[in-house]
């Protein structure tokens, strides 16, 4: 009996595979068997072919309901969906295996196609006979898989693209290839997948740098023994754009002078507009050259040297700064020497010549009172101070001196040189200031400009030797004026 029931079913199976057809007005299913006698974790694989009997082209969806004690895949996953022209056929390839323990009987898997214009529902259903054997043939490869990708992809930074992985028989895989292409994603790798094994392979990519931004889509496929065994297409992927500015700097020093070299270049994969700034203080900026010349500013109250730049992705400009501390050297030693050659070199005394008109004549100067003042700007005795000015021959000194001034030690006469006055200080104290005046009157009125020459001063240095220093030289105009008629 037991013979019989067996062999009354399989005939049951090879009468219905032999042909089975559904029609309407619409649209009409059939399928065809490839193989539909398997055992537990062996896929069972069936053509689906859809007439679209329309007037008109028409998408149509697949779909099998819920079954949770089998594993239906359509290959590839992208005909769940499938359009066709008006009077046209497409055949679909469906794989079916059972993933649970289940009695060896015949099994009727229904499958749904719904027009997506008409709505119209149809169903078929694919007859399974599962045995109870651990083999009814060879295993096909069944392997599902799902790929987790960033939906943002940074260039030239690592990320990771994870195939989860799944072996729906006990067939061993000793070789599985994963393709992953698209237009800035191409990687291929190879693994293995024990019987029923779930595995999840990451591989890590990174796109080049300078990658423009862009939306790409991403396509997977797995081959087992040369042959495609599933596919994933068209998942979605997104080149970011950014721009970073890196900056290098090399810096040579010498005496008194630095010279740095920095390279600012765009990382980036976009153009960058950016303001470069070096941080620099307002004393060191007066030694401080730049190439190209950069302009100054101030932020936060730091003050900046800047310069404004438009870098393309990979591009780069070089910045020098020289920072030369040598003419400002030069500069400070030499104002050094000059300051102590003047204090070594200047005299001890210091004498300053004035003069003032006192009368006039037919509009001529007639007499004038002269002003000399001699101060010791040392803090110690000089000794033996001589003072000796002139009187030009057209001009007489009076003999009467005021009282409180110093009277000349001598007065005389010279052809050419005229009067030559002497006065004489034995002993000039520290910081000692001493007043010297006289007048003289000339024999004819003084018309336009009267000058008189310096006075001379001789006394003895620190060294015990004569030094000598001039006062200045007295320029006198005198205009006369006019009457208010």
């Amino acid at each position: 009996m037991h013979m019989l029931k067996r062999g009354f079913l399989v005939f049951t199976v090879l009468l219905v595979s032999l042909s089975f057809a559904y029609a309407n007005p619409g649209f009409s299913l059939s399928y065809e068997s490839i193989k539909d006698n398997v055992v537990v974790n062996e896929a069972a694989e069936f053509y689906l072919t859809i007439n679209n009997n329309e007037s008109f082209d028409d998408s149509y969806k697949i779909s099998f309901g819920i079954n949770p004690q089998w594993s239906i895949q359509i290959l590839p996953p992208k005909d769940s969906i499938v359009t066709i022209t008006s009077g046209a056929t497409r055949k679909i390839k469906i794989s079916l295996m059972a993933v649970s323990n289940m009695p060896p009987s015949l099994y009727r898997i229904p499958v749904k196609v719904k027009s997506t214009k008409t709505e119209v529902l149809e169903e078929i259903n694919l007859p399974i006979y599962l045995n109870s054997g651990e083999n009814a043939g060879s295993y096909p490869p069944t392997v599902t898989a799902d790929v987790e990708i960033p939906e943002s992809i940074k260039p030239g930074e690592n990320f990771q693209i994870k195939v989860n992985l799944k072996n729906r028989n006990p067939l061993n895989i000793s070789k599985l290839d994963i393709r992953l292409s698209s237009i800035v994603i191409n990687k291929e790798t190879t693994t293995s997948l024990e019987p029923l094994e779930e595995k999840t392979v990451v591989i890590t990519y990174s796109v080049d740098s300078l990658q423009p931004p862009m939306d790409d889509t991403v396509n997977l496929e797995i081959y087992a023994g040369g042959e495609k065994i599933r596919s994933i297409e068209d998942i979605p992927v997104k080149v970011i754009s950014y721009s970073e500015i890196e900056y290098s700097s090399f810096e040579e020093k010498s005496f008194l002078k630095t010279e740095q070299k920095i390279t600012y270049t765009n990382n980036g994969n976009v153009k960058k507009q950016e303001t470069l700034k070096i941080e620099i203080g307002f004393f060191k900026d007066l030694v401080t050259s730049t190439d190209p010349k950069m302009y100054v500013i101030k932020e936060n109250g730091k003050r900046y040297r800047a310069l404004d730049v438009d870098l393309k992705p990979a591009g780069k400009i070089e910045v020098i700064v020289i920072t030369n501390f040598r003419p400002l050297v030069i500069i400070i030693v030499l104002t050094l020497i000059i300051l102590i050659l003047y204090y070594i070199l200047r005299g001890d005394i210091i004498v300053k010549k004035q003069a003032v008109v006192l009368g006039t004549k037919e509009g001529g100067i007639t007499e004038i009172k002269v002003i000399m003042n001699v101060r010791n700007r040392t803090g110690r005795q000089i000794k033996n101070v001589s003072i000796i000015d002139g009187v030009p021959n057209i001009a007489d000194i009076e003999k009467d001196f005021q009282i409180g001034t110093l009277k000349p030690t001598k007065i005389v006469m010279h052809d050419k040189k005229g009067n030559i006055v002497k006065w004489n200080v034995d002993i000039l104290d520290r910081f000692e200031e001493r007043l010297i005046t006289y007048k003289i009157k000339s024999r004819l009125s003084i018309l336009g400009t009267f000058s008189l020459r310096p006075a001379i001063v001789k006394y003895e240095n620190k060294s015990g030797k004569i030094s000598i220093t001039r006062s200045n030289r007295v320029e006198l105009a005198y205009e006369k004026k006019s009457k208010a008629i």
